[in-house]
């Protein structure tokens, strides 16, 4: 028998059982991989997946009128009255659907173009608008046919003979707003002209279709829209939105965050911009790859709550 600290009596199988031990501590959620220091998987995962799914979420429409001159002859809005000299009208997604059928509007076709002094801002003869995008424009290899840079316009087909009435305008880029590159051979104001939904037969439709068209895919430009109709054009497209297609390559610039468009004086010609947009890449088979392993995974570490590589999974 042994005493305690107050005298009593304390049995000896219970002195030889009894032992005295520190809370067990949680070990905490670890970052890094225990045998080698590295970062562990659930990391890995993550910058993966922000790799890949980053163009998904980017904003890829211009996001800043920086500088505009509105030139001479500038028009005015037939309903309201308004000019066509509203420069914001150029940033955010193109125009899918025009006015109002009370005034001769409906779904934007290349016969039907966007034509509201709230949908597009002219560029009169003499005038200039410089935009800018937040995040750089790149010279990607992945974009299809090439082109990195669509300019929406409100350049429509005629409905005598489907032949193109453009606006010209000259087109420049930037990479960093003080020295610019003119691109050629690309009207500002130009093919191909914008197309709302591809499920729509009609060239003057009142209503809007069920299938919106992507704006971020260019067209072909072995297409050749002259004279085509609207069955035609719905091939040709082949689910894109038209636009005019900007190949960056063609500027010796890897990547611009500035476009300036410039109407000289005496041109003859009134350019109307609708939208800018940062044309969608194809993703190479081989990132596809990765990212459904990646989000996989993740799902499947998720759904038991644990992470590879951690020592909470233990």
């Amino acid at each position: 028998m042994r005493a305690n600290a107050v005298g009593h009596a304390i049995p000896s199988c219970l002195v030889r059982h009894t032992r005295l031990t520190a809370p067990e501590k949680k070990t905490p959620h670890m970052r890094y991989d225990s045998a080698s220091g590295r970062p562990s998987t659930c990391i890995l995962i993550l910058c993966l997946l922000l790799t890949n799914l980053r163009a998904l979420f980017a904003d890829p429409w211009a996001d800043n009128v920086l500088n505009y001159v509105p030139g001479s002859g500038i028009q005015n809005d037939f309903v309201t009255g308004e000019p066509f000299s509203d420069a914001s009208a150029a940033l955010g997604e193109p125009t899918r659907f025009t006015s109002d059928p009370e005034n001769f509007g409906g779904a934007v076709t290349p016969f039907q173009s966007a034509f509201r002094a709230t949908e597009v801002v002219t560029i009169g003869e003499g005038g200039r608008l410089l935009v800018s995008f937040d995040d750089p424009v790149l010279d990607d290899p992945n974009n299809p046919f090439g082109i990195d840079l669509l300019i929406f316009g409100n350049s429509f087909l005629s409905f005598v003979d489907g032949s193109p009435v453009t606006e010209g305008g000259i087109v420049e880029v930037s990479q960093d707003g003080i020295r610019f590159v003119t691109v050629t051979g690309v009207e500002a104001d130009g093919v191909y002209p914008t197309l709302g939904y591809s499920d729509l037969a009609e060239a003057f439709p009142t209503l809007a279709g069920s299938v919106t068209s992507d704006f971020l895919k260019p067209v072909d430009p072995a297409f050749d829209v002259n004279g085509k109709s609207m069955s035609e054009i719905l091939v040709g497209y082949n689910g894109s939105g038209g636009g005019a297609g900007v190949d960056l390559s063609s500027t010796g610039l890897t990547q611009i965050s500035f476009v300036r468009f410039t109407n000289p004086t005496g041109s003859g010609k009134d350019p109307e911009i609708d939208a800018l947009a940062d044309v969608k890449s194809v993703p190479e088979p081989s990132s596809l790859l990765l990212t459904g392993l990646a989000l996989g995974i993740w799902y499947s570490r998720r759904s038991v709550g644990a992470c590879p590589g951690s020592r909470s999974s233990k």
